[in-house]
């Protein structure tokens, strides 16, 4: 049985004002990280729930945090905190 490779990196993949920083700890696990960042970046439509999910699925260790935007007006970054909330009080 081949074991996989330690290694130890963060991914982050950002979510409009919300950055889910993803722990990374097998070979394995990195190429699907990068599957999902490549679908991302080619138009594939996933919100917070639908990522977190994925990594929980996955059983990819993950956290978020929100940042404040200065290109976002502020109503956006208003509405996307209120939504982080949510999604934070919705996860427990």
């Amino acid at each position: 049985m081949k074991t996989q490779p330690f290694i130890s990196k963060i991914y982050m993949i950002r979510y409009y004002n919300i950055e889910f920083y993803l722990h990374v700890k097998t070979e394995n696990e990195a190429l699907k990280v990068e599957t999902l960042g490549k679908y991302i970046e080619g138009g594939l439509r996933i919100g917070l729930r639908g990522i977190s999910d994925w990594c929980t699925h996955q059983q990819i260790k993950w956290f978020t945090k929100f940042k404040y935007r200065k290109d976002y007006p502020i109503k956006a970054n208003i509405w996307n905190l209120y939504s982080y909330c949510r999604f934070k009080l919705q996860r427990g």
